[in-house]
C-alpha cells in the first residue's frame, strides 16, 4: 500500500489516473445519452434565442449557474448537439478532476485516485453527464476555505467559504442543509446565523435578474420540484407506523437535521462527506445520477458495505433503461446500492455494532456446535 501511494504521488502516476478516468468518461459518453441531456438541448436553445429559462421550460429545476455554463459550451459549440453533447461530458471530467485534487489533498493519493477511477463517477459523470459533481466541488471547495476551528472568529477566508456554499447551492442544492451542519459546530449565534444566512442569501439572490419574467416558474420548477422514483428508506426500511407519525420526506430532514449533531466534533471534511451519504440513503426519492453524490465518502472511508455500494451503484447505471441499458431484462440494483450504502454509513460510524454482532454470531456458533458434540 506505501508503495501504491508513493506512486500514486509522483507526477506519473498523477498522469496514469488523470489520463485512464478521462478516458473511461468519455468513453462512457460514446454510449449516447439519455433525458437529463436531452432537456441540456432544450434549456441551450433558449439561450440561445435569449428566452428565460425558468418561464419557457419545466425542464430545468436548478439554480441559474448552471444554464449560465450550458450556454457558454453551447456557444463554443455553435450551436451543434453532437458537439455540445461531448463539451458538457469534457466540462464534467474536469469538475471530477477538481474533486479529485481536493481528495487528494485531504485523504491521501491512494484515495484521490481510488475516488477519480471509481465505476460510479466514471459512468454518471461520462454517460448520464448530471452536475452534481461540478455543485459539489464548489461546496466542498468552500468547506475547507470554513476550516475548523470552532472559536476562530469569521474573517475573510470563512466568508469566501461561505460565498462559495452559495455558489453551490445556486448551481445545484445538494448541500441545502449542510449549513446547519457547520453552524452546530461554531460558537456564537451570530457566527452560527452567518454561516446559514450567506449561502441561503446567495442562493435567493441568483435567481433575481430572472425573477419579475418567471418568478412562478422559479417556485414552481425549482423550490417545490420533487424527484421521481421511490426512496428506499422510506418505502422499504421505516416501518408502516413512521409513515403514519411523518411524511418520507419530514424522516429525510429529520434525519439530516439529526446527524448534523451526530457529526458535530468531526472535521469539516469529513463531516461533508457523511453528509453526503446521509443525504442519498435517506431521501424519499431516486434517481441515477444521485448515486455519484456518496461516491467520495464510500471510497475514502472504504468498508465492505461501501465497496458493495460502488459495485451495485455501478450495475445500475449499466442495466437500467435510463443508463447504458446494456443488460435489459435485469432488475434494478438501485435498492441493494442504498442497502449498501446505509449499512456502510452505520459501520463507519458505529463500528462496535458489528463487532459485538459478530461476537454474537461466533459464539452462537460455538454454541451449537458444542451441542452437536
Amino acid at each position: 500500500m506505501t508503495r501504491l501511494a508513493e506512486f500514486f504521488s509522483s507526477w506519473p502516476g498523477i498522469a496514469l489516473v488523470l489520463l485512464l478516468g478521462l478516458a473511461a468518461r468519455l468513453a462512457a459518453a460514446a454510449f449516447g445519452h439519455n433525458y437529463d441531456v436531452e432537456s441540456y438541448f432544450v434549456v441551450a436553445k433558449i439561450m440561445a434565442a435569449g428566452g428565460n429559462v425558468y418561464a419557457e421550460t419545466t425542464r430545468y429545476n436548478y439554480g441559474p449557474v448552471w444554464f449560465l455554463i450550458l450556454h457558454g459550451l453551447d456557444l463554443l459549440a455553435q450551436h451543434n448537439e453532437t458537439i455540445l453533447r461531448w463539451l458538457v461530458a469534457g466540462f464534467l471530467s474536469l469538475a471530477d478532476v477538481g474533486l479529485f485534487v481536493l481528495i487528494y489533498r485531504q485523504a491521501g493519493p491512494l484515495l484521490g485516485a481510488l475516488f477519480f477511477l471509481n465505476p460510479v463517477s466514471i459512468l454518471i459523470t461520462g454517460f448520464h453527464s448530471q452536475f452534481d459533481n461540478f455543485a459539489l466541488g464548489i461546496g466542498l471547495l468552500g468547506v475547507l476555505q470554513l476550516g475548523h476551528e470552532p472559536e476562530r472568529p469569521l474573517g475573510r477566508r470563512e466568508f469566501g467559504g461561505m460565498l462559495l456554499l452559495g455558489l453551490s447551492l445556486a448551481t445545484k442544492h445538494i448541500l441545502f442543509v449542510f449549513p446547519l451542519w457547520l453552524a452546530v459546530k461554531r460558537r456564537g449565534w451570530l457566527t452560527k446565523i452567518l454561516i446559514i444566512g450567506v449561502p441561503v442569501a446567495v442562493f435567493l439572490a441568483s435567481f433575481l435578474p430572472w425573477w419579475a419574467g418567471s418568478h412562478g416558474g422559479i417556485v414552481h420548477n425549482v423550490f417545490l420540484y420533487r424527484s421521481a422514483g421511490h426512496g428506499v428508506f422510506p418505502t422499504l426500511l421505516l416501518p408502516e407506523l413512521a409513515h403514519v407519525l411523518m411524511s418520507s420526506q419530514g424522516w429525510w430532514l429529520l434525519l439530516l437535521l439529526v446527524f448534523a449533531f451526530v457529526c458535530r466534533a468531526k472535521s469539516n471534511f469529513h463531516s461533508f462527506l457523511i453528509y453526503t451519504g446521509v443525504l442519498v440513503a435517506a431521501s424519499p426519492a431516486y434517481a441515477n445520477q444521485y448515486l455519484a453524490i456518496p461516491a467520495a465518502l464510500a471510497v475514502v472511508c472504504l468498508n465492505p458495505f461501501f465497496a458493495g455500494y460502488l459495485l451495485f451503484g455501478a450495475f445500475q447505471v449499466i442495466v437500467d433503461v435510463d443508463g447504458l441499458h446494456l443488460l435489459p431484462g435485469y432488475s434494478r440494483c438501485n435498492d441493494l446500492a442504498i442497502y449498501c450504502l446505509t449499512l456502510g454509513l452505520i459501520w463507519h460510524l458505529w463500528p462496535q455494532l458489528f463487532v459485538r454482532l459478530y461476537q454474537r454470531i461466533v459464539r452462537e456458533v460455538n454454541l451449537q456446535l458444542g451441542l452437536k458434540q
